[in-house]
């Protein structure tokens, strides 16, 4: 049997034993949008009492059960930290269960979504996040010069990774998946940050310390571009640690 059409069979007879107890089923992800791979899980979202993750595996594949309550999936369009991602990947959900019609309700007003809902309420939550990222440049900068390569190594991972949806947002992008989110980034932002982001999350092979240097260039580059919107206790922090991305 097609890898896919395996998958979207378990799909259907999880949703249909976990029918009972849900608001409603949807799956999501690559195996909704078409662009899934052999190894690819299979995400289904319940819409349910409650909230809590799962992980079942299943005749070989792994399925991954996101239990929400409807009110907490609506309410991501108005999350500037998920809303990029929670109306990309709504908009190609396949509903496997959904009686009331709420689910369809909800990938409506995913398809319906622009970043104008949020406003600058987006940009102000982006530019936050550079403050509480303002500690990994320092611990980058100081494990470099402490010639402590795993520790700068692992802050350096933790940059590359949590600019990914601040910047995200800074530039409006819809993404259905983290697995597209990185490539439409790299096109959305510019050449800059794709050379630095590659070098720092080691596609280009670039070596350690470049590959340090690389990951206080990214936050160099975000700091340019959403630090305005920050309150003056935020600019200062902010600041400081852009200082050390100069040296």
């Amino acid at each position: 049997m097609d890898h896919t059409r395996h998958a979207l069979d378990i799909a259907d007879r999880l949703a249909a034993e976990l029918a009972p107890e849900a608001i409603g089923i949807a799956l999501l992800g690559s195996l909704a949008n078409g662009t899934d791979h052999p190894g690819s899980d299979i995400d289904l979202v319940i819409a349910a009492d409650g909230e809590g993750v799962a992980v079942r595996h299943v005749e070989g594949r792994m399925a991954t059960l996101t239990r929400k309550t409807p009110e907490a999936l609506a309410a991501a369009l108005d999350h500037p930290w998920e809303a990029g991602a929670a109306a990309g990947a709504w908009r190609f959900a396949r509903l496997l269960h959904d009686p009331d019609g709420r689910l369809a309700a909800l990938q409506a007003a995913a398809r319906a979504w622009t970043w104008d809902r949020l406003g600058p309420e987006a940009d102000r939550w982006a530019a936050g996040e550079l403050v509480g990222l303002a500690e990994e440049v320092h611990k980058v900068a100081g494990m470099l010069e402490a010639g402590r390569a795993r520790a700068a190594a692992a802050n350096r991972a933790i940059l590359a990774l949590r600019l990914g949806h601040p910047m995200a947002a800074a530039h409006r992008l819809v993404w259905d998946s983290d697995n597209t989110l990185w490539d439409a980034l790299a096109a959305a932002a510019g050449p800059d940050w794709a050379r630095a982001w590659d070098d720092a999350a080691g596609v280009t092979g670039a070596g350690h310390d470049a590959g340090c240097r690389a990951a206080l260039t990214l936050y160099r580059l975000a700091a340019d571009h959403l630090a305005h919107h920050l309150d003056a206790n935020g600019r200062a922090v902010v600041r400081t640690a852009r200082h050390l991305t100069d040296s």
